[in-house]
């Protein structure tokens, strides 16, 4: 092998050498753990026949989610909502705390916080006429 190879030869490896090690590097810190603040849209879900919505529910929820941070990158692609399951609920007042299973999120990522905690509304029976 002549000189002018061997030195391309040694430049190929180093660049080869430098990629990977960024590659590992880059492996490493994605899997750290991280935490993100999101804003959800609210789905109301299963509601009861012969009930309807006397009140707004809240436009939007705050919610802080942690896990690695690979997923945590492709959250803000995603289109996560909060689905809100109002089977069984009866006309007045409802109360509802929104679980981690209500977020449909990858099962390596946990919901730490929700804001407002709580979601209220107020069903109504239908009227009849």
């Amino acid at each position: 092998m002549t000189q002018a190879k061997a030195q391309e030869w040694a430049k190929g490896v180093t660049a080869l050498s430098v990629l990977l090690a960024g590659l590992l590097w880059l492996s490493v810190i994605l899997e750290r753990p991280g935490e993100m603040r999101l804003t959800v849209s609210v789905r109301l879900e299963q509601m009861p026949a012969g009930l309807w919505l006397d009140s707004p529910p809240p436009p939007k929820l705050e919610v802080v989610v942690v896990g690695p941070g690979i997923l945590l990158l492709q959250l803000p692609f995603r289109a996560v909502n909060c689905r809100l399951d109002l089977r069984g609920a009866g006309p007045g007042p409802v109360s509802i705390v929104p679980r981690e299973s209500s977020f449909n999120l990858d099962g390596e990522l946990k919901v730490v916080r929700v804001f407002p905690e709580t979601v209220y509304l107020v069903l109504a029976k239908l009227e009849q006429q």
